[in-house]
Parts: structure tokens; sequence; C-alpha cells
């Protein structure tokens, strides 16, 4: 993946993200730059540090509507995409449409949905005062490197749940940042997901995602692996 199409794609994960209610802003300049206090708090292994750093620091390249963050960085062709989500419970206004109507009854037009925002400013701003601290925040991680590369053990592109670094699991392909999206948002954002899949115009581009991915080379990806269960 050159570095001309890594930039395109968080472009149009940003462009996914509005369509879907879930953007908030993205990074233009310096993409997978981050501050020395980022770095450092990374090896940290702790959850809140590294996300108040990353927010402290602007380091991130999209910013979601519940404070959310992707990072996506690229050194030739080593990836590293993450997703760290907000530590508080966060009531999108999707979900809060969801609370008073049936999802077929809400409007897919985004215009309408603006319209939608005006006239329940006031009650949504109340839902979302009523935030919890949120004791299962995600944290996903895609990394792609020859560095440590094992057959078996350590695969060369892989997922991460959660801040160890002993859960890895393998992947056939290696996922664009859209693609990395796409997956955050099936497994997290579940009510924008559905609304997705109910929608056509969406759905049809969502679903063939693996299309633009790039297959791992031979040498790094063995038949051994393949024997095991993986992503794709």
């Amino acid at each position: 993946m050159n570095e001309a199409v890594f930039n395109i794609s968080i472009d149009d994960a940003g462009q996914f993200l509005k369509k879907i209610g879930l953007f908030k802003s993205k990074k233009y300049l310096n993409r997978g730059k981050y501050s020395e206090e980022t770095l450092f708090a990374r090896k940290s292994k702790d959850f809140a540090q590294i996300y108040q750093t990353a927010i402290d620091n602007n380091d991130y390249e999209l910013l979601l509507d519940d404070d959310s963050i992707f990072q996506f960085s690229k050194e030739g062709q080593k990836l590293r995409y993450a997703f760290i989500q907000s530590q508080f419970t966060y009531l999108s206004f999707y979900d809060f449409l969801l609370e008073r109507f049936d999802y077929t009854e809400i409007p897919q037009d985004e215009e309408l949905i603006e319209e939608y925002k005006v006239s329940f400013a006031e009650e949504y701003e109340q839902r979302k005062n009523e935030q919890k601290i949120n004791i299962g925040a995600m944290y996903i991680r895609y990394d792609v490197d020859t560095e440590g590369y094992c057959p078996n053990i350590h695969s060369y592109a892989h997922i991460h749940v959660g801040l160890t670094d002993d859960f890895r699991l393998p992947c056939s392909i290696i996922l664009t940042p859209i693609s990395f999206v796409y997956f955050v948002v099936k497994h997290v954002y579940i009510s924008n997901w559905k609304s997705i899949i109910n929608n056509n115009a969406i759905k049809n581009d969502v679903l063939k995602f693996k299309e633009y991915c790039e297959i791992i080379p031979e040498k790094y990806w063995k038949i051994s692996e393949q024997n095991e269960l993986y992503l794709i």
C-alpha cells in the first residue's frame, strides 16, 4: 500500500463516518506522527493514560462524535492502526432516535437528520449528560510488520484486542484504514451497523471492502498458518 492509497483511505473513512453520524473531526497534516508523550504512554498499558495523552496532544487521525479515536500510522510497509474508545458511555444521536422511533421511521437523508438534531437538541443534550464510566471501553489494534514474524506464533498481520500483546488474531490480507474502520463499527457501534445494513447504498460498498485489500506475500503467510483460525 503506497502513501497515496493510505491517505485516501483515511479520508474515505472520514466520509463514511460522516454518513453514519459518528464523525467529529480529522487530522490533515503529519498523519501517523505522534508526540513523545503519546509514544511513552503506550508502554504503560494504562488505558486511561493512553487515551487521555492522545487526546491532549491531538495524536489521532479521526475523532468520533463520542470522543473515541482512530490512529493510523505507516512507515514503509509497516502499519499500525488503533481504535481507542472513549471511557465514557455515549448515546449517539441515532441511538437517541431509536429510543423514540422504530428504525424504519428514522430518515436516511442527512438534511432531515440535521433537522431532527435541531428539534431534539435539548432532550439529546440532557441524555448525553447522563453518561457514566464505560468499563467495557474497547482498545483494538491492527499491526503489519516483518519484525518478530514467526509462523504460528507471531503473524505478519494481526489484530490485538485489549492492551495485552499476547492476543494476536492472524489476518490473511493487508487492511486499508477504511476497512479497519468498518471492522470497528461493526463490532463496537452495533446500532450504526444495523443502520448501514438497512441502507443498500452504503451496505453494498461496505460489504465488498476486501476487494481493496492486498493479499499478504506468501513468504509471510505459510501453509501452516492457513490451517489456523484467522481473520479473512
